[in-house]
């Protein structure tokens, strides 16, 4: 009643700001990516009470254990390990003094507390609605670099369902299908009836000459609203990354009240479900 709403508007107030955060990439501060989910998990550091503050490793003379003597001397325990440029980026072990998440899987090692999309999960139920709407021979263009990105749980998930709906076996498009006339020719030697590919496979699709939906469907791996490139006129899977970014500082500041400093043992996974568009 009246102490439960006292209580409700409460937990939504924002908090005073008890202290900072690390968010640590090196990504360059235009990439909309890394910017969404930086600006994002500020917006969330800030309704919890603490301010995060952006560190770029590319930076000139920056290296890791110089930002770790500026996080000591700033207080700062708390490190949000951001997204990276490459997928399978390897930072090392000296992380005894401080509480860190990790975005995603872009950095591989040493295994962090992580806040990831539920990739598997996802595809398959982005498959799934597409059966549901009447498609049988679904091709999926993905690039190798997505596909470590993503720990090979889009592929893993895409042969999983394959083999689940006794479907045909219709290998991955890679990046050496980057012409119109070569993803033509592939789409009519499987007999492809719906693509789903990345805002490029969709513009080269384009070019093919096949009617879309007429011809062929298309649907996005990865729809992205906060993203202007995205052709937000398409169907697609909303992997919910601005979800992430928030819900990555909330794991984060569980973790710092539960004083879980240095690498786990027994390393813990926040898992966020998507959405078809």
């Amino acid at each position: 009643t009246m102490k439960a709403l006292c209580a409700y508007r409460e937990s939504n107030r924002p908090h005073p700001v008890r202290s900072g955060l690390a968010y640590l990439s090196d990504k360059p501060p235009d990439d909309t990516f890394g910017k969404m989910v930086f600006d994002v998990a500020r917006e969330q550091a800030a309704r919890l009470g603490y301010n995060l503050m952006y560190y770029n490793l590319s930076d000139k003379g920056i290296t890791l254990d110089r930002l770790r003597s500026i996080w000591w001397n700033s207080g700062l325990k708390g490190v949000l390990i951001g997204t990276f440029e490459k997928p399978g980026t390897v930072l090392d072990n000296k992380w005894e003094q401080w509480i860190a998440v990790a975005y995603g899987y872009s950095v591989e090692t040493p295994n962090f507390n992580r806040a990831v999309q539920d990739y598997f999960s996802n595809m398959l139920n982005h498959l799934s609605i597409l059966r549901q709407r009447g498609y049988r021979r679904i091709g999926l263009q993905l690039s190798p670099g997505l596909s470590k990105r993503t720990h090979g749980l889009l592929h893993g998930a895409y042969l999983f369902d394959q083999t689940h709906h006794s479907a045909p076996r219709i290998p991955i498009a890679g990046d050496d299908i980057d012409t119109p006339d070569k993803l033509l020719a592939w789409i009519q030697k499987k007999r492809i009836d719906v693509l789903v590919g990345e805002p490029i496979s969709y513009e080269t699709l384009k070019q093919t000459g096949l009617k879309i939906p007429e011809d062929i469907g298309f649907s996005l791996l990865s729809w992205k609203q906060y993203d202007p490139d995205n052709p937000s006129h398409c169907a697609g899977f909303d992997m919910k990354a601005e979800t992430l970014a928030a819900s990555s500082i909330s794991f984060l500041v569980s973790q710092i009240h539960e004083n879980n400093y240095g690498l786990s043992n027994t390393p813990k996974c926040l898992m966020v479900a998507g959405e078809f568009q």
